[in-house]
């Protein structure tokens, strides 16, 4: 039985030049089990996973969430790490957390992002230090690590298409305490800076998090983070 399930929550993949890098990092390790949960991709997702020794499960759903909790329920390791699809654990990171896994509940990485600009920096800074560190919030491009026994002992996420990291750190928070922040850089992709712009992504975020804790409703959240880029959901006109 493998030590450690990666669970990769996906959606198509084939522009993500961050995917096959993750694939080939996990790639030959005998120890781990590689889940990629996909949410119905159109594109060449599924001949990209075909190439490596891993678990493939398709299902077509907006939700992230819902991809995380298929992800679990078909682990078999008693550790399971969340791999964000655009978000890459170096390869000292990943050796510290396999060796050390009997010491470890729950946590995840250092953040830290593909392009510099102050703004990027002090958001690192802010998830890693303050969100993280002294909130006990974790993103999903943290790559959270949890054992399968704490998953199942708070239960499945809730069907939402956004904010389900954030729903899952307050979980594990309230019934097990802060995370582990490992000593270990993963970089994140800034795509959606790049794209929307630095400023505008910045500003949309934290409208967002209000969003959220006014409980304003997920999809028309998701849709409104999701605009130009339907990264890690894909709506049709509606």
């Amino acid at each position: 039985m493998p030590k450690l399930s990666v669970v990769i929550p996906t959606l198509n993949e084939e522009e993500n030049p961050y995917f096959i890098k993750i694939l080939e990092s996990l790639s030959g390790h005998e120890e781990i089990e590689v889940i990629v949960s996909d949410g119905g991709s159109m594109d060449n997702t599924s001949h990209f996973c075909s190439r490596f020794n891993i678990k493939y499960l398709s299902n077509k759903t907006t939700s992230r969430a819902e991809r995380i909790n298929i992800g679990i329920r078909e682990s078999s390791s008693e550790m399971i790490l969340l791999q964000h699809p655009r978000s890459l654990i170096s390869k000292e990171g990943l050796e510290y957390l396999h060796q050390h896994m009997t010491d470890l509940s729950w946590g995840g990485f250092l953040h830290s992002f593909d392009l510099e600009h102050p703004i990027l920096k002090f958001t690192s800074w802010y998830s890693n230090h303050i969100r993280g560190g002294l909130s006990g919030i974790l993103y999903l491009d943290h790559c959270i690590f949890l054992k399968k026994s704490m998953a199942i002992s708070i239960g499945e996420l809730p069907f939402v298409d956004i904010f389900e990291d954030t729903i899952l750190s307050h979980q594990l928070l309230k019934k097990f305490g802060k995370p582990k922040i490992l000593p270990h850089k993963v970089t994140t992709s800034a795509v959606r800076f790049k794209t929307n712009g630095i400023f505008r992504q910045s500003i949309m975020n934290q409208y967002l998090k209000i969003k959220f804790h006014l409980d304003a409703n997920h999809r028309q959240m998701n849709k409104l983070y999701e605009q130009n880029t339907s990264l890690n959901s894909k709506y049709d006109n509606e």
